[in-house]
């Protein structure tokens, strides 16, 4: 690596090796979604989603490339014209030789610096483990969703008021479970309700995660006290965690910049 320059190929070479995308899940696009391998880069701009606004701020930043959460592209595009966010935001990074990177399932299951993991300390719990786990067997994986247990029972009220505290939340939509108690908390960053299953079958307390529609709320009350504690709120901290990782392997070559936006999608 050059002295006083950086190419795009060894950030993503950096990323895949901390954070490897053979760990995604088959539906998931995560990874370079477009640029240059060879071209130099001038600053990383590191945000939870892509939108034309994030383009926006990196160009102003001196960035040109901007690392994600989640992908901008999840399926197959059939027109590149300016008619919705992911088409307008690809055509501006296009034009403006900014590449594209999203660490997505990967490092939803990565250990050391997972979005489960992380939320599961973030909730003081004990004995964290996979709620879900795929059969890799690579040092490092850890697996979607997480298991651990609080250092002592609550009440199912309380708990909730502290998640809420810890995790900044405007509000948490709950069905309660068979007990007033917590001990036992499973959870999912993002959207996590195909591992229900998992949870119910592993008898925890409690399941937290985003994106809980109507009728799954009623399949579990009873059940497990369920928690919708938001997709943004979730996962958003994870990218101060990028930021970390990044900022000690190139702080001194490229440029680093935090998108501190906060969810575009409003409370009143």
């Amino acid at each position: 690596m050059n002295a006083n320059k950086i190419k795009i190929s060894d950030i993503v070479d950096f990323l895949d090796s901390k954070i490897p995308l053979s760990w995604q899940e088959s539906y998931d696009n995560a990874g370079l979604l477009y640029g240059h391998k060879e071209a130099d880069c001038t600053g990383i701009y590191i945000c939870f989603d892509m939108n034309c606004k994030v383009i926006e701020d990196a160009i102003k930043n001196n960035c040109n490339f901007v690392l994600s959460h989640h992908p901008l592209v999840y399926k197959s595009l059939r027109k590149f014209t300016s008619e919705d966010n992911v088409t307008t935001t690809l055509l501006k990074a296009i034009e403006n030789n900014v590449a594209l990177y999203a660490s997505h399932t990967n490092l939803d299951s990565a250990a050391s610096m997972g979005v489960n993991t992380i939320l599961a300390q973030k909730l003081n719990l004990k004995n964290i483990r996979p709620l879900h786990k795929e059969d890799i067997t690579d040092e490092g994986y850890f697996g979607l969703g997480a298991i651990g247990e609080l250092e002592k029972e609550i009440d199912a009220t309380e708990f909730l008021k502290n998640v809420k505290s810890i995790l900044n939340i405007h509000n948490i939509r709950y069905v309660s479970g068979k007990k007033d108690k917590i001990k036992t908390v499973a959870l999912c960053g993002g959207s996590g309700m195909d591992f229900i299953d998992d949870a119910l079958r592993e008898n925890v307390d409690c399941f937290l995660t985003g994106d809980i529609k109507y009728h799954q709320f009623l399949d579990c009350e009873n059940h497990l006290l369920l928690a919708d504690i938001g997709h943004f709120e979730s996962e958003n901290f994870i990218k101060e965690y990028l930021f970390s990782l990044l900022s000690e392997k190139f702080c001194n070559f490229a440029n680093l910049h935090l998108d501190n936006s906060a969810n575009h999608i409003k409370n009143i």
